[in-house]
This record gives C-alpha cells, structure tokens and sequence, in this order.
C-alpha cells in the first residue's frame, strides 16, 4: 500500500503514520473524506491545500500541531472536529474555508 491514497473518495493514512507530510494531498479535489488515526500528531504545511471536494474533517486529540496553510482553499469544508490536544494552528491553516459552519 502507498503511504497515502484515496479510494472511493476516501483518504487513507496508515494506522503507524506520526506525521502528515507537507503536501501529502495537495491539489486532490476527488478526496471527500479522510481518516486520520490516532498515531498522527502533526498535520504539514499545506497538506490538504486545495482539496476543494473535502466536506468534513476530523482531527484526533493525538494531533499537537496543525501546520500553515494545512487545508487552505479547501472550499467544499463545511464541518471541522479539532481534538482538544491541538496547540498549534498555523497561519492560514483554514483559509479560505468560505463553506464551514462548524
């Protein structure tokens, strides 16, 4: 398996994975979803960036830090669930989300 894919519009991130490298799924505007284990405690720079066809996000209380730009121009973002063990949020991290309501 590849260390991220998406199937049926679903991101795939391996149960071992620490960290979402930067740029893991940039520009993928089929990804809908993702699921982010427990084992990941930080979200890179501009990991998700552009991923215009991702509606909802949870993010795991094992995440610290949510790096610049992590899901900037996600457009199609309406609902987010940040753990409570997030410490950091870097700039423009959510920019310009103009969907959430949540």
């Amino acid at each position: 398996m590849a260390k991220y894919e998406v199937k049926d519009g679903v991101g795939i991130i391996p149960e071992e994975t620490k960290n979402i490298e930067e740029y893991a799924f940039k520009g993928c505007t089929g990804l809908q979803s993702i699921v982010i284990p427990d084992s990941v405690m930080k979200i890179g720079c501009k990991a998700f960036y552009g991923c215009t066809g991702l509606q909802s996000i949870v993010i795991p209380n094992s995440v610290t830090k949510i790096e610049y730009g992590a899901f900037q121009y996600c457009t199609g973002l309406t609902s987010i669930v940040i753990g409570n063990s997030v410490t950091e949020i870097g700039d423009e991290a959510f920019n310009p989300c103009t969907g959430l309501t949540s």
